[in-house]
């Protein structure tokens, strides 16, 4: 039989993934950057099984900087979906197979992220949903819409993207909205009932009481029909004035007089002002609800020509795993009308984003500043970023440090001009070759400084650059004195590449800002 790879288990996987960056050791995460020079043809190589983008090996000849990712750098993510008016969105439904494909949530101009739980029979969405309370809220096109989160201002500006937008889980109280949404969250709730056949002849009428014998005995107004038994099985809500929001089942209706007995007495005892809608039962059936705290309710708010239309729910109740939903009515004034009811995620609407929007995969946002304390060059470009884990010093022990200088840096006296980017360098003595990332003088003359080149290729038995040897540069003729020539921090081909992006160049300034953002998909 074939096997199914749940959503659960990607969600898992990426927190596994996450949870590395945070780990006190040995797990090292970095981003790095490399390659100055340009692709052959000035075509992005975009396949990693070409030779000269081996993970193994000749993307480590490549590096020039290396910065730690950190636990606050990388954040699971979920596509964007911005609210536009006019659009149908999808409905959440416990049933559709393909909910992560839809939208059935949205992003506002304020930064919310609201999911759908009732798009009006699908109709067009016209009004943005506001506010951050945690219940359901209802605007005036129809839908009904479930507060999730705010984007916090730092999030939205380090995370934030025209494709993606951040999701996290808040773990402990910080008195934010999402925070009060996950404590009121109700486990297996049911908030939404969708008609799936309207059926047809049932009967409905609403209005104000025309007067109240007791609690359980009232009459209607003059519109009610003169039919014994016509509200029998019906249920009568009370909408508005006292005693609103209870509602019970009709047992007994007398013609005379429009009299109608109600199987339990109202809590408190609507008066003539109170008004009331009757209209087929709406009876849910399940596995929740045991007593009445817990159980989901709801009336028939729009019964138009005979047709159910609309049902409104008054509780969601909680704990349900399966529920069934039956409208009732005297059968002689309506039938055929069917319902399915909608039960919420596992821990209730709002108890969990990440899994609620099947935030999967996770963004990694590492911001570099200038010359981040002269390791990332500003005077020349770059093609590849990537990720590396568990890099290695020279020294032995696992990279630790915030920012890491990967070139070679050969320090040289008697300079006798000025070296152009990308150009190569060639060791007189030695026969070592690296190419130049760029020369930072340490004297006014620029007779002396550090060279710093990457791609060294060795004289074919290991050894480096030669003191006291004289380098020369290929393409400006350029020779200088080599006084000691220093490997890069990480030693080669330690730790595991895990990722690899190839683009055309990049240049860099020293009162720049680059906010380098990866998107690893599960």
């Amino acid at each position: 039989m074939p096997s199914i790879i749940t959503p659960s288990f990607r969600i898992n996987t990426s927190e596994q993934f996450k949870e590395a960056f945070g780990e006190a050791g040995p797990t090292r995460m970095y981003m790095f950057i490399g390659r100055i020079t340009p692709y052959a043809n000035d075509l992005v190589i975009t396949s990693t099984t070409n030779n000269f983008l081996s993970t193994n090996f000749d993307i480590y000849k490549d590096m020039i900087a290396l910065k730690r990712i950190n636990a606050n750098d990388i954040i699971s993510i979920a596509p964007r979906y911005d609210w536009t008016t006019g659009t149908v969105y999808t409905e959440y439904s416990d049933t559709t197979s393909n909910l992560f494909d839809r939208q059935f949530y949205v992003l506002t101009s304020d930064n919310n992220v609201y999911k759908c739980i009732d798009n009006n029979r699908g109709a067009a969405s016209t009004v943005e949903p506001t506010g951050t309370g945690t219940s359901i809220i209802t605007t005036t096109d129809g839908y009904r819409w479930k507060f999730m989160y705010n984007i916090t201002t730092a999030d939205a500006q380090k995370f934030l993207t025209t494709t993606y937008i951040p999701v996290r889980e808040v773990t402990a109280n910080n008195g934010s909205a999402q925070w009060a949404v996950q404590q009121a969250a109700a486990n297996g709730s049911i908030d939404n009932i969708v008609i799936t056949s309207n059926g047809a002849g049932y009967i409905s009428t609403s209005n104000t009481f025309l007067s109240i014998t007791n609690s359980t005995v009232v009459s209607l107004s003059n519109n009610a029909v003169q039919i014994d038994a016509a509200y029998v099985g019906s249920s009568i809500y009370i909408s508005s004035g006292l005693g609103a929001g209870q509602i019970r089942r009709v047992v007994r209706y007398v013609a005379t007089g429009r009299v109608i007995t109600v199987n339990t007495a109202f809590t408190i005892t609507p008066n003539t002002s109170s008004r009331y809608i009757i209209s087929p039962s709406v009876i849910i059936s399940g596995d929740g609800g045991s007593v009445a705290a817990t159980r989901a309710s709801a009336y028939v708010s729009n019964a138009v020509s005979g047709q159910i239309r609309k049902i409104t729910m008054l509780s969601g109740g909680r704990n349900y795993g399966y529920a069934n939903v039956s409208i009732i009515a005297n059968s002689t004034y309506g039938s055929g009308a069917t319902a399915k009811p909608i039960i919420s995620p596992r821990g209730g609407h709002g108890s969990n984003a990440k899994n609620e929007l099947n935030a999967k995969d996770v963004m990694m946002s590492i911001s570099v500043s200038g010359a981040e304390s002269n390791t990332f060059p500003t005077n020349n470009d770059f093609r590849t970023i990537g990720v590396i884990r568990d890099p290695l010093l020279r020294s032995g022990p696992a990279a630790n440090a915030s920012v890491i200088d990967q070139c070679h840096r050969i320090v040289v006296q008697n300079v006798t001009g000025d070296y152009t980017a990308d150009e190569i360098v060639t060791g007189g003595t030695s026969g070592v070759k690296g190419r130049v990332v760029y020369f930072a003088n340490t004297n006014s003359a620029r007779t002396k400084g550090v060279l710093r080149v990457i791609r060294v290729t060795t004289d074919g038995l290991g050894r480096g650059f030669s003191q006291t040897e004289t380098l020369t540069a290929a393409s400006t003729g350029v020779t200088a004195s080599v006084i000691n020539a220093i490997k890069p921090a990480v030693r080669e081909y330690t730790g595991d590449v895990l990722y690899i992006e190839n683009n055309l160049p990049v240049s860099r300034r020293t009162d720049q800002l680059e906010e380098f953002r990866f998107v690893v998909t599960f």
